[in-house]
């Protein structure tokens, strides 16, 4: 939730700039690897500034689609990427990856890239989301510009911002199901009871 809070805020105040992101969802497993990711990334950054689709014809145009469905997809999508941010008129770009522990093929190869990648490009921001998993801190502990936030540091804060943030979405509810007093009360404790003071 705190990251499609973060995606919506830049969408609405940094309008010159593109949005890339990566939401994982745990119950899909045909989007837990790291070409899954790219895919994912790249698809939107051409859709908002559809010049970018160079790079994909480049790699589709002499083999088709077979190139980015064999073991070789990760390198052709990885150079998409890479030939992306490199492109002169990419605008400021904010790329977003929620759940990188949830990637669960070759998240080894989609850490190089970022910690990689980030040091490349200043105009390209990254915000990425994960468990604090030891091999995950490890290759970011590479990267040489980064800012960590560790929520488990902030648990009391992030309990307060999940029970602010159900006591808003319960009143949305019976506002707009014309819920009664005692419904509304319910399914606010309800709520409260099985967050666990986290947002999943």
């Amino acid at each position: 939730m705190l990251l499609y809070s973060i995606i919506n805020e830049l969408k609405s105040t940094i309008k010159a700039s593109l949005i890339s992101f990566f939401l994982y969802q745990a119950a899909d497993t045909s989007i837990n690897s790291a070409s899954a990711i790219l895919r994912g990334l790249i698809f939107l950054l051409i859709d908002q500034q559809p010049s970018l689709i160079s790079y994909v014809r480049k790699q589709y145009d002499p083999t088709g689609n077979p190139r980015f469905r064999n073991t070789n997809a990760w390198v052709a999508l990885s150079e998409i990427f890479t030939g992306i941010l490199e492109d002169p008129g990419l605008p400021r770009t904010y790329l977003i990856i929620n759940a990188l522990d949830e990637c669960t093929i070759d998240r080894n190869l989609l850490l190089n890239l970022i910690v990689r990648e980030s040091a490349s490009h200043s105009n390209i921001k990254w915000i990425v989301s994960s468990r604090n998993w030891p091999d995950i801190e490890r290759d970011f502990n590479e990267a040489t510009q980064k800012v960590q936030l560790y929520l488990k540091l902030n648990e009391a804060s992030v309990s307060r911002a999940v029970t602010a943030y159900v006591k808003f979405k319960a009143n949305r509810l019976a506002e707009r199901n014309k819920y009664k007093p005692n419904t509304q009360n319910a399914v606010q404790t309800y709520l409260l009871e099985n967050s666990h003071g986290i947002f999943l």
